[in-house]
């Protein structure tokens, strides 16, 4: 088994280069590639595991047959990219464990990190979604759209477009009051920027009701439901939302700790 390795340094911030990352288009397809989101490198099917700031990690979901000149050959596969913050730059390095050929396993890690950098200094610049999730007690809040009909039924953490000459707070704070009529204090950032076009991205808070007595009401939406850890895996999330699972599954089980993932 070859262990090979790709780096580069990205001239863009940290969340950029995150952003860039929770990319289908990385890999060959379209939309955003959420942990559970499947994609094909080398010939193996992989199953994302897990995307964060730091990085994200793809694991096998299973063995394909790959035509070589002596027949088909299992070739199984590990493929991660891994992102430290230096004093010049993102450092991007792109590693695989493959039996595959040293010259293609080394051609698609290159492919794979040029593909970052293109796409993170792209996002540097562009427009900001925010979202808030709004912790009580175990619980975080998600609301269920009304509309488009693309997206009518499916949840997502409350938030929307931070305006011209308004911070990403302040963004929160309006979008909670216009959304659900309630006050929120903000604290830092959780998980992964999500890129949802090609300048576009969202950025998420953590956030708890000024008023622990209050009740958000769905003023555009369908529901608002309090989930637990244990049941956010149990709505039909929408894909720039459903990336951030994890991180609110750590920021709920933190224990009261209010910790973010970042």
């Amino acid at each position: 088994m070859t262990v090979l390795r790709t780096t580069a340094l990205v001239d863009a911030p940290p969340r950029a280069v995150s952003a860039a990352l929770t990319e289908r288009s990385l890999f060959g397809g379209t939309g955003v590639l959420a942990p559970g989101a499947e994609v094909r490198v080398l010939g193996a099917r992989l199953r994302v595991a897990e995307t964060t700031v730091s990085g994200l990690r793809l694991v096998p979901v299973g063995v394909v047959p790959v035509a070589v000149p002596v027949g088909a050959v299992p070739v199984p596969i590990a493929l991660s990219v891994r992102l430290s913050a230096t004093a010049g730059g993102v450092l991007v390095t792109c590693s695989a464990t493959s039996r595959w050929a040293r010259r293609r396993v080394l051609g698609v890690l290159e492919t794979v990190v040029d593909r970052v950098r293109a796409r993170a200094e792209a996002l540097v610049g562009g427009s900001l979604v925010v979202g808030a999730a709004i912790r009580r007690g175990r619980t975080v809040l998600a609301q269920q759209r009304a509309y488009p009909a693309t997206a009518a039924g499916r949840w997502e953490l409350p938030g929307g477009r931070v305006e011209p000459g308004e911070s990403d707070v302040d963004a929160v704070v309006r979008e909670c009051a216009e959304e659900l009529g309630v006050g929120v204090r903000v604290g830092a950032a959780v998980g992964p920027d999500v890129a949802l076009s090609e300048r576009k991205v969202l950025r998420i808070y953590r956030a708890e009701l000024v008023d622990p007595l209050a009740e958000p009401h769905p003023h555009d939406h369908q529901a608002l439901r309090w989930l637990t850890a244990g049941r956010l895996g149990q709505v039909d999330w929408l894909p720039a939302d459903r990336v951030l699972v994890p991180a609110l599954r750590r920021l709920l089980r933190a224990n009261g700790q209010g910790a973010a993932d970042g």
